[in-house]
C-alpha cells in the first residue's frame, strides 16, 4: 500500500515531463519515416534493380513499419502516463484536504495511517457536559479512516498497474516494438482483476488481498466495471465467488481472512452492480447485455464449490442475489431477475409456499457463512438500494404459466418468508420481511432504505399510489405486520409513515386543507389508515419515527400559519394541532398493548429507540418545509434554528417511562400523561412559531392561542386512542 508520507510529499513533476516527452514522440518518429522513405526508400527506387535490391525493398519496408509502430507506441505510452499522472495528482490533492481536514477538526495523522482525536474537549469538562461530543467525534474520526483509506486503495491500485503496463511486452520479443500498450490505468487493472478471478483453483489470502485492492478502488468506475464483468462472464463470477466463499470442508479462517472476504462480497457486488449499469444513458452494449443474460441463465444451476464434497454449495440465484445486496444495479436488470425468481418460486415447492425446502437442503452455506439461502432476501436489498427499481417492481406485475401474479401481493401476502440468519445473511434481522421492508422504504421514498443522509425526494403519483396500497393492504387485514415473524416489517413501515406524515395529518384533517402533501397526494383513508398506525406503532422504533416526524410536521405547519398571517390565527392553528394530536393518541394507545398486552415491547426497548431514531426529527421538517414552500430544498432560514432541538427534546420526554411494574400505572394516569404531552407539544410549538414571525402579539393573546392549541391537539389525543381502544375491544 502507498504510505501517506510517500503520496504526500511525492513530486509528480517528472512524471508530467515524462508524459509531455513521450507525447511528443510519435509526430518526431512520423518526421524520420517521412525522410526515410524520401532521402533512402525514393533515392533508391528506379536505380537500383535485382535480387540485392528486392531483399533490400523488403528490409527497408519492415524499417517503415517500425517507425509507425513506434510512433503508435510512443503515443499510446504518453496516453498512460498521463492518465497515471491525473491518478495520482487526484489522489494526491484529495490526501491533502483529508491531512487539512484532519488538522482543522483536531486529529492527527500518523505516518502508518492510524488516527487519534486530540482535540481538547475530549479532556475538558465540556465533554461530561455533552453526551453527544463523543460519538460525534468517533463519526468523524471513522469517516476520516475510512476517506483516507480510499485514497490509499486508489493509488496504489493505479500505481501497480502503471507498473505492470510500463513493463509488459504485448510482443514477447524486446527486439521488436510494442503494438499493444495498455493506455489507460483502468484496462491494466481490469485485466489483472479478470485473472484474478479466471484462475484456477482457490486464491491465496495475497491474492484475495489483491483483488480487494482493485475491486475497492474501482467499485464506482463504470469503463473499469464493465471491462471486469465482460472479461470474467457472467456464470464464472458466480462460479468463482462460490469457491471463494465456501473453503473446503475443516478449513479454518482467521478472524482476518473472515473479515477480507466479506470485505470481498461487498466489493465485487458494487462492482457488478457498476457494470450493469455502465451502458445508461448510451446505446445498449452487448457485451453488458449478455453478461446480464449469463447470470439470469446461471440461476437455474447448482454451483458446487468443492465438487468431492457434496452437497455444498449454492444455487446462481443464491449467489447472484448475495452480490446483489451490495451497489447500484441495473433498473431493467432487476426487473428481469426478480420476475426469473418468483417463476421459479412459483413452479417450485408447493408454489413459493414452501421456499424453506426449495431453497434450503441439499444447498448449504460454506463455513464462513456468507450469503444467504433465501435469494429474495438479496433481491429485496437490491432493491432497497435502488428506488426506480423498487418502485417498478412492487407497482408491477409477471406473468408466469399464463397466470398474472402482483409482485407486491404475492412478497407481502403469499410468500412464506423462511426465517433465520442461514436464510436472509443476517444474524441481527433473520426474518425476510425486514428485507422486504427495505424495498418499501426505498420504492415509497426515492431514497435508498439506509442512505440517512439523503435529502426527501419529492413523492410521485407512482410512489404515493404505493404507499396508499400499503396502507390500505395493511390497515385492511393488520395480521399482515403482526405477530412474528411479520413483525419485522414494522420498523420499515414506521419510517414509511414518517416519510408520509404530511399526508397523513392531511388526511385526519380531512376538509380543512391547511397540510399539503411532499409532492403528490397519496389520498390515504382513514378506514384503513388509523388501525395501520395502530399496529406499526407497536414497534419501538417506528413510534419514535412517527412521533419526531408527526412533531416536526406540526411544527412546520404552524409557522406556515403564522407566517401567512390568516385572519382566523387560532382556528388555522387548531387545525394544524388536531391531527397531531390524533396521531399522538393512537400511537400511546399502541404502545400500551406492544408492552402489557402484546408483550412484544418494553418501556426500555421504547426509551433506547429514542437514542437512533432522532433521523425523522431533521427529515420530517425537512419535508414539511419542502410542501409548504413548494421545493425539497434543505432546511432554511428561522425553523432550523429552533425546530429539530426543540421537537427532540420533546420527544425524549415523551416517550421516556418507565411502566414496566403494570401494577404501579392505572390506565388513567397512563391515559392523562399523554393527553398533557400532546398538548403541552404543540403548545410549544406554536409560541416558537410566533416568537420566529414577524406577528406581533401580546402575551396575553399568545397565551390564550397557546391554550387553543393546547385544547385541540387534547382533543385530537382523545379521539385517537377512543378509536383504537375501541377497535382492539378495550
Amino acid at each position: 500500500m502507498v504510505s501517506i508520507p510517500y503520496l504526500d510529499k511525492a513530486d509528480l513533476g517528472p512524471l508530467a515531463d515524462a508524459a509531455a516527452s513521450w507525447k511528443a514522440l510519435p509526430a518526431k518518429y512520423d518526421a524520420l519515416q517521412r525522410e526515410f522513405e524520401q532521402r533512402v526508400i525514393n533515392h533508391l527506387k528506379g536505380h537500383w534493380e535485382g535480387d540485392a535490391a528486392d531483399s533490400a525493398f523488403v528490409t527497408m519496408g519492415k524499417a517503415r513499419t517500425e517507425y509507425e509502430n513506434a510512433a503508435t507506441e510512443a503515443e499510446r505510452i504518453a496516453k498512460l502516463l498521463l492518465d497515471a499522472h491525473g491518478e495520482f495528482t487526484a489522489s494526491q490533492k484529495q490526501l491533502h484536504a483529508l491531512l487539512d481536514e484532519a488538522r482543522n477538526d483536531h486529529y492527527k495523522v500518523y505516518d502508518d495511517g492510524r488516527v487519534e482525536d486530540v482535540d481538547p474537549r475530549q479532556d475538558s469538562p465540556t465533554a461530561s457536559a455533552s453526551p453527544g461530543l463523543a460519538e460525534e467525534r468517533k463519526k468523524k474520526l471513522d469517516s476520516l479512516v475510512s476517506r483516507l483509506t480510499r485514497v490509499l486503495e486508489v493509488a496504489t491500485a493505479a500505481d501497480e498497474a502503471a507498473s505492470s503496463a510500463l513493463e509488459r511486452d504485448a510482443n514477447g520479443d524486446s527486439q521488436s516494438f510494442n503494438t499493444s500498450v495498455y493506455t489507460t490505468l483502468d484496462s491494466v487493472e481490469a485485466d489483472q482483476a479478470a485473472a484474478l478471478m479466471n484462475k484456477k483453483g482457490r486464491l491465496s489470502d495475497a491474492e484475495i488481498t489483491k483483488l480487494n485492492l482493485l475491486l475497492s478502488a474501482n467499485k464506482n468506475d463504470p469503463e473499469f466495471s464493465r471491462d471486469f464483468a465482460v472479461k470474467t462472464g457472467g456464470e464464472n463470477m458466480l462460479s468463482k465467488y462460490n469457491e471463494l466463499m465456501s473453503p473446503p470442508a475443516g478449513t479454518t479462517l482467521s478472524k482476518a481472512q473472515l473479515a477480507q472476504l466479506k470485505e470481498l462480497k461487498a466489493n465485487l457486488g458494487t462492482t457488478i452492480g457498476t457494470a450493469t449499469t455502465s451502458d445508461d444513458g448510451g446505446q445498449p452494449d452487448k457485451d453488458i447485455t449478455k453478461f446480464q443474460n449469463d447470470l439470469l441463465k446461471a440461476g437455474q444451476r447448482d454451483f458446487n464449490a468443492n465438487p468431492t464434497e457434496s452437497p455444498y454449495g449454492l444455487s446462481g440465484y443464491q449467489l447472484t442475489s448475495s452480490l446483489m445486496s451490495e451497489g447500484k444495479w441495473d433498473k431493467d436488470f432487476l426487473q428481469d431477475y426478480g420476475d426469473a425468481l418468483i417463476t421459479a418460486e412459483k413452479n417450485g415447492a408447493n408454489a413459493g409456499q414452501n421456499p424453506d425446502a426449495y431453497w434450503g437442503y441439499p444447498r448449504t452455506l460454506g463455513t464462513t457463512n456468507i450469503g444467504a439461502l433465501d435469494p429474495m432476501a438479496g433481491f429485496m436489498d437490491a432493491l432497497g438500494h435502488n428506488p426506480d427499481a423498487s418502485t417498478e417492481f412492487l407497482t408491477s406485475d409477471a406473468t408466469i404459466d399464463g397466470e398474472k401474479v402482483d409482485h407486491l401481493d404475492y412478497l407481502l401476502k403469499d410468500r412464506h418468508w423462511p426465517e433465520g440468519a442461514a436464510y436472509t445473511g443476517d444474524s441481527g434481522n433473520p426474518s425476510g420481511y425486514n428485507n422486504l421492508g427495505h424495498a418499501l422504504e426505498s420504492a415509497t421514498s426515492g431514497r435508498s432504505f439506509d442512505d440517512d443522509g439523503a435529502e426527501p425526494v419529492k413523492h410521485s403519483a407512482e410512489r404515493a399510489a404505493l404507499m396508499k396500497e400499503v396502507v390500505d393492504t395493511v390497515g385492511g387485514d393488520p395480521s399482515l405486520a403482526s405477530d412474528s415473524p411479520r413483525d419485522a416489517l414494522r420498523d420499515s413501515l414506521g419510517n414509511m409513515t414518517a416519510e408520509y406524515m404530511a399526508d397523513v395529518q392531511g388526511a385526519i384533517a380531512n376538509e380543512q386543507g391547511t397540510i399539503k402533501p411532499f409532492g403528490a397526494d397519496a389520498n390515504l383513508d382513514m378506514g384503513t389508515l388509523e388501525p395501520f398506525i395502530a399496529t406499526v406503532g407497536r414497534d419501538p422504533d417506528a413510534y419514535v419515527a412517527i412521533t419526531e416526524a408527526s412533531q416536526a410536521n406540526t411544527a412546520i405547519w404552524m409557522q406556515h400559519v403564522a407566517d401567512a398571517n390568516p385572519s382566523d390565527l387560532s382556528a388555522g392553528m387548531e387545525n394544524v394541532a388536531y391531527p397531531g394530536g390524533v396521531v399522538a393518541g393512537i400511537l400511546s394507545d399502541s404502545r400500551d398493548q406492544a408492552i402489557f398486552e402484546e408483550h412484544s415491547a418494553s418501556d426500555k426497548d421504547f426509551n433506547d429507540a429514542v437514542a437512533t431514531g432522532d433521523k425523522w426529527a431533521g427529515r420530517g421538517l425537512g419535508m414539511a418545509v419542502g410542501a409548504a414552500t413548494g421545493t425539497a430544498a434543505p432546511i432554511v432560514g428561522t425553523i432550523a434554528g429552533w425546530a429539530v432541538e426543540d421537537i427532540q427534546a420533546m420527544v425524549v420526554e415523551q416517550v421516556q417511562q418507565d411502566t414496566t411494574d403494570e401494577a404501579k400505572r392505572e390506565a388513567a394516569s397512563k391515559y392523562a400523561e399523554g393527553w398533557n404531552a400532546a398538548g403541552e407539544s404543540s403548545a410549544s410549538s406554536v409560541r416558537e412559531a410566533i416568537a420566529h414571525s414577524e406577528r406581533q402579539m401580546s402575551q396575553k393573546d399568545l397565551d390564550v392561542l397557546a391554550g387553543s392549541v393546547e385544547q385541540a391537539a387534547k382533543s385530537g389525543h382523545t379521539a385517537g386512542t377512543a378509536w383504537n381502544s375501541s377497535v382492539n375491544g378495550r
